[in-house]
């Protein structure tokens, strides 16, 4: 029975001078960060970045009183946790897309035909020149190929 008694009281004598000598402290500081892409698919993620920081007070095991204590901190490293990450279609994104990459083809399509236009009158244009340039050319060459009545006909290269 004294054996019982004495190991009761050392326990609860051990246990509160435990408790006493060592008072912590943690401080957890929590950021949460959300990040939206947005496309056709709209990719969001959050993650969660914990930096812990954890203080012990440690006082001598005497029982006098205004111990000197000592304050041990120790720092964790910033650890991140991704929380959700979430992929979803944006329908009515990709249907604007979509209607924009139409709607530039349709203009591509139309200037092409413009150039195309305006080449082929460019063209027409330097043809109907040509031809008149043409003309003209074979009426100046009968106009110097005709010779007055007494004049003799051009033979060439007159050989001396």
């Amino acid at each position: 029975m004294k054996k019982l008694i004495y190991t009761v009281l050392a326990t609860l004598i051990i246990s509160v001078s435990v408790n006493a000598q060592e008072n912590k402290n943690v401080q957890k500081e929590t950021v949460t960060k959300k990040v939206t892409v947005k496309d056709t698919k709209v990719g969001t993620k959050v993650v969660q970045e914990v930096k812990e920081d954890n203080e012990v007070v440690k006082v001598e095991g005497t029982t006098k009183q205004d111990q000197n204590s000592q304050v041990v901190t120790s720092k964790s490293d910033k650890t991140e946790k991704v929380v959700a990450d979430d992929v979803s279609i944006d329908a009515e994104n990709a249907e604007k897309m979509q209607q924009n990459m139409n709607r530039k083809s349709a203009e591509l399509k139309a200037s092409i035909a413009a150039q195309r236009a305006k080449a082929e009158k460019e063209r027409q244009m330097l043809q109907e020149k040509k031809m008149n340039m043409q003309k003209e050319l074979e009426k100046r060459r009968m106009e110097l190929e005709s010779r007055p009545e007494g004049m003799a006909k051009f033979k060439g290269d007159i050989d001396n």
